[in-house]
């Protein structure tokens, strides 16, 4: 995954400092390692995508609290959008670009559920007839576990689109 999406993403939830970044991060589960992070938060800050204010800490160490300026929403909601056509719905990086789509109420974001819905219904449909046609062995255990985890996924999609719509 790209470090410069994860920040962006990170930061349409909540204003942050890189290290608080680095922590939420790791906790989601994605690879984004220090160096990376940095140099995506510089790199983001040379762009104009992310805004810098200089704070003092509590033991009077100067640290950055980073937050996403007007061109980090717009490149954050396309960034947003092509994660969401091509990460696994289950997978950290699919929730984190819901969640900050989500919350830059990111133009389109329905229409790439609805899209990610309608090819999950149409996979799911090839395997249901291709199971009635009596398709055995391994491959029909395979193939029925993973019409389950369309199913789960169809259902999930929906939810969200109740939810955005």
């Amino acid at each position: 995954m790209d470090a410069s999406f994860a920040v962006l993403a990170a930061l349409a939830l909540s204003p942050a400092h890189p290290y608080a970044l680095l922590d939420h991060l790791s906790g989601l589960g994605l690879p984004v390692s220090r160096s990376a992070l940095y140099r995506a938060v510089d790199a983001l800050e040379r762009d104009g995508f992310v805004a810098v204010q200089l704070e003092t800490g509590e033991t009077g160490h100067r640290r950055k609290r980073l937050e996403l300026t007007g061109a980090g929403r717009e490149q954050l909601a396309r960034a947003a959008l092509r994660t969401l056509r091509r990460e696994p719905v289950d997978g950290p990086a699919f929730a984190l670009a819901l969640a900050a789509g989500s919350a830059i109420a990111a133009p389109g974001l329905t229409e790439v559920l609805r899209e990610r819905m309608a090819a999950a219904a149409r996979r799911l449909t090839a395997l249901e007839r291709g199971l009635r046609a009596g398709a055995a062995g391994p491959r029909a255990a395979l193939e029925e576990r993973e019409a389950a985890h369309l199913r789960a996924d169809i259902a999930w999609l929906q939810g969200q689109l109740r939810r955005a719509g």
